[in-house]
């Protein structure tokens, strides 16, 4: 897929929530074409470009203003475009990899050393903090998966088809919380708010909101910072976790921004250290994780637009936010 369609399909997908957002997709034109082919491959995402396209102030409810900011700032937006990291992690991800981390954590003799890997300011660094409830789609029935600890917490509903873990008789026990990131955001910094939603469509006002509600959450406790990136900073980053605690990396729309050798490595070094790994990430751009999945997944389905894996094995396929999921039905094992 180019440049062209790349923007074309995200276009597409992103239309019905984001009129706006949609039109700056197809506004993508022949310099910006160009402008995009000087960035690393990792670095050309929609929503990464339109994060920091609003940084330099533009204007999303103006179609023009992307074409205009590459007219007349384009050294400015190619360099912030270069080193940039979208900085969302939006917390509805959390759905699908709830009722893992609590099936592994009733499972676990000690509480979980979570490493979440491109944290941002830690919004999916709180599984603890998640009451999740499902929707199953052919009933409309309403099932409570897990139970937030007492505190600020999130509430998120999933819909969902298929056959999912069973629901927590606790809520997740997490002894210690360490975040990876290249640009980590202290969530009590002054502007981390705004920093956050740079990387949302302006009217996706529901998504903002829930966004704050997780901040607030983060700040009960707030996890261990460190700057960094995978593969490099891996086992930094696990080093960091004490002992006590059953570690588990955790990634959440990350590796796209990885190219695909360092994903390769990252996955192989998680094998040899004997750590667990629970990943929501763009279904096909991990070639084992995508060897298990059923044959009659098609990559092309928007509600088979992410794979929810543990320790590489598919057991879910979801929309790109994990609204959506369709569970397999396999076990942990």
């Amino acid at each position: 897929m180019d440049t062209r369609q790349r923007y074309r399909a995200y276009a597409d997908r992103i239309a019905p929530v984001s009129p706006t957002y949609a039109a700056w997709a197809r506004s993508v034109n022949d310099a910006l074409v160009a402008l995009l082919d000087e960035v690393p491959a990792t670095q050309r995402q929609p929503e990464l470009l339109f994060a920091v396209a609003r940084r330099l102030g533009a204007d999303p409810a103006d179609a023009g203003s992307l074409r205009a900011l590459v007219r007349e700032a384009r050294p400015a937006l190619v360099r912030a475009l270069t080193t940039a990291t979208v900085q969302a992690n939006d917390p509805r991800r959390l759905a699908p990899v709830v009722p893992v981390l609590a099936a592994l954590a009733a499972a676990a003799d000690r509480p979980l050393g979570l490493l979440d890997v491109g944290a941002a300011a830690g919004l999916c660094s709180i599984p603890d903090r998640v009451t999740l409830d499902h929707r199953i789609r052919r009933t409309g029935a309403l099932v409570r998966m897990h139970t937030a600890v007492a505190g600020p917490a999130v509430h998120l509903v999933a819909e969902v088809t298929g056959t999912p873990p069973a629901p927590a008789a606790e809520p997740i026990r997490i002894g210690a919380r360490v975040a990876l990131d290249p640009n980590p955001i202290d969530p009590a910094a002054p502007g981390a708010s705004d920093r956050l939603v740079e990387a949302v469509p302006p009217e996706a006002t529901d998504r903002t909101a829930l966004m704050a509600e997780a901040l607030r959450a983060t700040l009960v406790e707030p996890p261990v910072r460190i700057r960094g990136r995978v593969p490099e900073d891996l086992d930094r980053a696990l080093d960091a976790l004490p002992g006590g605690c059953e570690p588990v990396v955790m990634t959440t729309g990350t590796l796209v921004y990885v190219p695909g050798a360092g994903r390769q490595r990252f996955a192989d070094r998680l094998r040899e250290r004997g750590v667990r790994w629970v990943a929501l990430e763009r279904t096909g751009i991990l070639a084992g994780v995508a060897a298990t999945l059923p044959e009659d997944v098609d990559a092309g389905d928007p509600d088979a637009f992410a794979t929810l894996s543990f320790d590489g094995r598919a057991l879910a396929v979801s929309d790109a936010f994990g609204t959506r999921v369709r569970w397999f039905g396999r076990t942990l094992g």
